[in-house]
């Protein structure tokens, strides 16, 4: 008979780590699922913030455009170009 009740308490704490493990991996799947969403949604959120960055930047940009502050710079500087009455003088470098 001992040697059937050390078989029956082996059965029983195999079973008792049975009943204890499966909801602890199941529960643990769970929570990992669940912080590596986190992370995605911070991460998410970071490219969110820089692509509204960008785009205020373009919004700017268009403004100016728009004004056409930037046109007249561009074609001054670029392509040399002049306004009417205006005079150009060149400065030779020795």
């Amino acid at each position: 008979m001992k040697k059937g009740k050390k078989n029956q308490r082996k059965f029983g704490w195999i079973f008792l780590l049975i009943i204890i493990c499966l909801p602890l991996l199941y529960f643990g799947r769970r929570f990992y699922k669940y912080l590596s969403m986190r992370r995605e949604v911070s991460s998410v959120q970071k490219e969110i913030i820089i692509l509204e960055a960008q785009i205020e930047i373009i919004k700017s940009r268009i403004k100016e455009y728009r004004r056409g502050n930037l046109i007249e710079v561009k074609a001054r500087d670029d392509l040399g170009m002049i306004k009417k009455g205006e005079k150009v003088y060149l400065i030779q470098k020795k």
